[in-house]
């Protein structure tokens, strides 16, 4: 699993950006306009998470001062455009304690599905090599896992 913070969420984003739009974002600047999402406030902080794709998290600022929204779902998108084959846990909090232009942190959990989905005949094979090396924990494994795709 990897961890990314927000200034790395930044990056991802102004790069992806850059490639679909073909043009380089300016800036990329967090919003605090979330009058219709007043309900999610707790003791003057907002937290968004994957649930929350709908909510506009950030304002991407071009050259010609043509600002553009950014979506919790665009932010997801360009992440799995970096990671691809992963399962990402995206979430931003906003801090109003300080008024409206309060503090803005995002961090996002990267995992992968690195666990390849093997057909029964390979397992098979796998169990003979497992008691060829006397690996009774590991035959174990491999024998449940050979009844639970036969059965």
């Amino acid at each position: 699993m990897i961890r990314l913070e927000t200034q790395d969420i930044v990056n991802v984003t102004k790069k992806q950006i850059a490639g679909i739009f073909k043009m380089e974002p300016m800036e990329l600047r967090f919003v605090n306009d979330f009058q219709d999402e007043k309900y999610l406030l707790t003791n003057d902080k907002l937290h968004l998470s994957n649930q929350h794709y709908w909510a506009k998290v950030m304002e991407c600022v071009f050259a010609d001062n043509h600002i553009r929204p950014v979506l919790m779902c665009e932010v997801l998108y360009f992440l799995r455009n970096e990671f691809l084959e992963s399962d990402i846990k995206l979430s931003f909090s906003f801090n109003f304690a300080d008024g409206a232009n309060g503090e803005a942190n995002a961090t996002a959990e990267v995992s992968f599905h690195d666990s390849p989905e093997l057909q029964p005949g390979e397992i098979a094979e796998l169990i003979d090599f497992a008691l060829a090396l006397q690996d009774k924990q590991w035959f174990q494994e491999l024998t449940e896992k050979y009844k639970q795709l036969t059965a």
